[in-house]
């Protein structure tokens, strides 16, 4: 009975699971106790982080199976004779054949994983004919770096038609704003024309067609 309710409530502060043991069952325990009650309602709700991480093979294989055509990368290291989780990317077929309809501009970002075991999402972006984001390419990886970044580039751009494909393509990282005045300018001196024309147009319409 314990256990069912703190299933229902692993999300709360120790605190809060002290007071209500307290004033439902009349017994008072450590915080300690509460935060290992807590850890194992966490693990029984959503299962153990150790475990899941022994299937990324399984989860991988899934991923090419129902999506046949798909890039999904599992990078291991060898630790005391255990294979030890350290990357992971996936680039689905979908995706690949979408870009070829897209601007030729790719945004790049990476954000902390929150996780038990911490780590980096690192994304890579297109932009259809629409201005709608494609999520084209994504990995996990133990830490945001050059070394990092680099095998997910190398990834990416095989991915989306090789070095000759790339580049004509933008790469932007952590979606750089543009400096509009800056750009205008450099257009007047060019096409005055063509400055005209953009400068009629609406700021981010403007933008749209710089990129």
């Amino acid at each position: 009975m314990f256990f069912s309710y703190l299933k229902e409530s692993f999300f709360e502060c120790f605190n809060d699971v002290r007071n209500k043991t307290v004033r439902k069952w009349n017994t008072s325990i450590s915080k300690s106790k509460a935060q290992r009650a807590m850890e194992m309602a966490l693990k029984n709700v959503l299962g153990s982080f150790q475990e899941q991480y022994k299937r990324i093979y399984d989860y991988a294989h899934e991923l090419m199976r129902a999506n046949p055509g798909s890039t999904v990368k599992v990078k291991v290291e060898d630790m005391n004779g255990l294979k030890v989780f350290n990357r992971f990317y996936v680039c689905l077929k979908a995706c690949k054949d979408s870009f070829i309809s897209c601007r030729p501009i790719i945004a790049l970002d990476g954000c902390s994983l929150k996780g038990f075991y911490g780590g980096e999402l690192l994304t890579a972006i297109g932009r259809d004919p629409n201005d709608q984001m494609l999520p084209l390419a994504y990995a996990v990886v133990e830490v945001e770096c050059k070394d990092s970044w680099t095998w997910f580039l190398q990834l990416l751009i095989e991915d989306v038609g090789g070095v000759h494909v790339c580049e004509g393509i933008t790469f932007m990282y952590d979606q750089q704003k543009v400096s509009r005045k800056r750009e205008m300018r450099a257009i007047k001196e060019v096409n005055n024309d063509a400055f005209k024309h953009l400068i009629a147009l609406p700021p981010r319409q403007a933008f749209i067609l710089l990129i």
